[in-house]
C-alpha cells in the first residue's frame, strides 16, 4: 500500500513538473513577440505579416512586411518593420507596395535611415491582388552588414 501510495505522488509530481514546464516555456515564447503597431490608421484592419529573412545560414527572420486593409475606401498599407529580437540598431529599411499587376512601386525609405519601420505606404487595389516589398540592412557585432529583402506577389487579394 505504501509502496502504490509513493509510485502515485511520484506520478502526480512528475506530471505537475511537466505541465509547469511546458507553461514556462509558452509564456516565454509570448514574451519574445514582437509586437505590431497599425500606423496606417484607425481605419484600417490586419491582414497579414509576410516574413523577411537573412540572406545567411541559418536564414533568421529579421523584419516583417504587415498588411492592413480599409474595406470603406479601397485602399491597402504597408510597413516594413524590423525585429528586434534578431536585429539591433538596423540602419536601413524600405516599404513598398503596389497592386499586381501594375510596374510602379509606391515606397517609403529609398533615402532615409529609418531604425525601427518604414511606412506607411499605399496602394489603392479594391477587388485585386498586391505586391509588396520589404528591405531591411543592419550591422551585426562587428560581422558586417547583413540583411534581407523580400518580395510578395498576388498577396491579399479581395
Amino acid at each position: 500500500m505504501l509502496g502504490t501510495l509513493r509510485t502515485r505522488i511520484t506520478s502526480a509530481a512528475g506530471a505537475v513538473a511537466l505541465l509547469t514546464a511546458g507553461l514556462v516555456g509558452l509564456s516565454a515564447g509570448q514574451a519574445d513577440a514582437m509586437s505590431r503597431v497599425n500606423y496606417c490608421g484607425s481605419a484600417y484592419s490586419y491582414v497579414r505579416s509576410w516574413a523577411i529573412t537573412d540572406g545567411w545560414s541559418p536564414w533568421p527572420t529579421v523584419g516583417y512586411i504587415d498588411v492592413y486593409y480599409n474595406s470603406s475606401n479601397g485602399y491597402n498599407c504597408v510597413i516594413t518593420r524590423a525585429n528586434d529580437s534578431e536585429v539591433s540598431g538596423a540602419n536601413h529599411i524600405v516599404a513598398g507596395i503596389r497592386k499586381s499587376g501594375t510596374s510602379t512601386w509606391n515606397l517609403d525609405g529609398t533615402n532615409s535611415n529609418y531604425t525601427s519601420y518604414a511606412g506607411p505606404v499605399y496602394a489603392y487595389a479594391p477587388g485585386s491582388c498586391i505586391d509588396i516589398y520589404g528591405d531591411l540592412r543592419y550591422t551585426s557585432g562587428g560581422t558586417g552588414s547583413h540583411g534581407g529583402t523580400a518580395v510578395y506577389t498576388g498577396v491579399a487579394c479581395g
